[in-house]
């Protein structure tokens, strides 16, 4: 099977997911639970039944931008630059392509822009055992967690 074909299959896969998810999400969701009345209900439940719609929205949005890609790189493929990377003008490799059909990048610029990626801050978690080390504790029930002798 050609790349090509791939990328046509590929995008009619998305597009038959992503009808579906949107349909999923137009039922309201007093009707897409199997309870009779909302009123009854542990604002628990709710919570995970809103939970669960938001996590579908958010992959109903990852599947659109995975077919703004794929449609992409039909667009670069009709036009004879799918194999040419976008950053340095080389050859993708045809394995590369094989592996991620809609990259636009060789796999030498892909490593670059993910060596110039820059961890948000949110990421940069101190270890809970480091706290001892500068002399502070963490009590639990008015005991030292990190005390060996408790």
């Amino acid at each position: 099977m050609d790349l090509k074909s791939k990328l046509l299959d590929k995008k009619q896969e998305l597009e038959e997911v992503i009808a579906q998810k949107k349909d999923d999400l137009m039922i309201p969701v007093t009707e897409s639970t199997d309870e009779l009345s909302m009123y009854d209900q542990h604002p628990a439940d709710a919570a995970s039944d809103l939970y669960e719609r938001e996590k579908d929205a958010g992959l109903l949005e990852l599947m659109e931008l995975e077919l703004q890609k794929t449609n992409d790189a039909l667009a670069r493929y009709d036009r004879g630059q799918y194999y040419i990377c976008k950053s340095c003008g080389k050859a993708i490799e045809p394995k590369r392509l094989e592996r991620l059909l809609n990259t636009t990048l060789c796999i030498e610029c892909a490593r670059k822009a993910q060596d110039d990626f820059i961890r948000p801050a949110e990421e940069d978690i101190t270890f809970p055992g480091a706290m001892s080390d500068r002399g502070e504790t963490l009590e639990i029930a008015g005991y030292d967690l990190y005390d060996s002798d408790n």
